[in-house]
């Protein structure tokens, strides 16, 4: 598998992006490069990398060998040689970028974000990996009952910076729409009370542009190297990535391979045509809204027909940046999510039932002690 890390220009030492200063940052000399710079020196070397008819024949060979052993999607376990120290490294097949466990240096697996799998933008860190950790000590603040060592600097030596692959898109219709509304008056008249309703037939037909409809472009499976250890139900999974959003696509760049160098990355496993009717029904779904809030002065709106002409759909396929942390309780791992761009925080803090009950006794002794004091005052 032909692989890819990014070299200081003047010491040799791994160069990965570096979301405070937007800058490409060498940890041992201290030196810092723009994109323009890290793209001149490794645009022909990510082109050859990505261009490997040989990663190809390899990648069809180890999927193969993987469907013999019971394997589906991109689950199955893949090898490849680490460009710095040589040492064979596993992953799955969905991996696009990694640390080399052994050397530690980033490693851009260059292949398996090319041709049809190249993303189309991505949205870079903005939140390192400190800022994210104050994000989420100032999300536990004023919580009481966090299990002991919950906060520690060993639990946040885990968490992981991701590239999580999206789908994007944008439509542009004509929608219209049939339904019916209802008016009420109300008045009396000596002892009675009367109330008309009337009820209209309504139409409205519109020119509508629909923007940046997200949906998540990854299987997420116990099996996936980058969730591994966040075995919890599928539906925990997705929330845990869908609570994170909104992300400010303004801040979209073009995509390049070296933005991934230092984090984790996934592509895309899930493709357009298995979310055709999810994004359809979404997108109806959109439209109707629009369409009904022009309907204004009605007690009761239903419904009735929708109809639309799709004129142009745009798919893009983006990276979005999460931090990852996992917390074991109680015989579970419980999964934490930041967006990191923006700070927004997901996650389902612990109780230490042990703290409550401790709580609740000193607040029992107090109340008795109140009580008896209480008690002797009266008398």
């Amino acid at each position: 598998m032909a692989t890819l890390n990014y070299k200081c220009p003047k010491c040799g030492g791994p160069l990965q992006f570096n979301p405070e200063k937007q800058m490409f940052s060498c940890e041992y000399c201290f030196s810092d490069f723009t994109e323009q710079e890290v793209q001149q020196r490794y645009s022909e070397r990510e082109q050859q990398t990505t261009k490997d008819e040989r990663d190809v024949e390899y990648a069809a060979k180890q999927k193969a060998e993987a469907e013999k052993q019971g394997f589906e999607g991109d689950d199955y376990p893949v090898s490849y040689s680490c460009p710095s120290c040589g040492a064979e490294i596993i992953t799955t097949a969905s991996t696009a970028a990694t640390h080399c466990v052994y050397c530690q240096n980033p490693v851009v697996l260059g292949g398996r974000l090319s041709g049809e799998f190249k993303p189309d933008t991505v949205i870079p860190f903005a939140i390192d990996k400190k800022k994210a950790t104050d994000v989420f000590l100032n999300m536990c603040k004023k919580k009481w009952f966090l299990p002991k060592g919950f906060t520690s600097s060993k639990q946040f030596e885990k968490m992981q910076g991701v590239y999580f692959p999206y789908w994007y898109v944008d439509e542009q219709m004509r929608s219209s729409v049939t339904a019916t509304g209802q008016t009420e008056r109300t008045w009396t008249s000596g002892n009675r009370r009367y109330t008309e309703t009337s009820t209209y037939r309504l139409y409205r037909t519109g020119d509508i542009l629909i923007q940046n409809v997200a949906e998540n472009a990854l299987k997420i499976t116990e099996e996936n190297s980058v969730k591994a250890d966040i075995k919890v139900s599928q539906k925990t999974k997705q929330e845990m990535l869908s609570c994170v959003h909104p992300f400010d696509l303004s801040k979209q760049r073009p995509f390049a391979m070296s933005y991934l160098s230092g984090f984790q990355a996934e592509k895309r496993d899930i493709e357009k045509q298995d979310l055709t009717a999810v994004i359809a029904q979404r997108m109806d779904e959109y439209a109707t809204t629009l369409l009904k809030n022009t309907m204004n002065g009605y007690s009761g709106i239903s419904i009735e027909d929708y109809n639309d002409e799709t004129f142009k759909q745009d798919w893009r396929y983006t990276l979005l940046p999460v931090w990852i942390v996992t917390y074991k309780f109680n015989g579970q791992l419980l999964p934490f999510a930041i967006n990191g761009q923006t700070g927004k925080t997901y996650g389902k803090l612990p109780i230490a039932l042990g703290k409550v009950i401790g709580i609740a006794a000193v607040i029992a002794v107090i109340i008795f002690a109140l009580a008896t004091l209480g008690g002797m005052l009266f008398l």
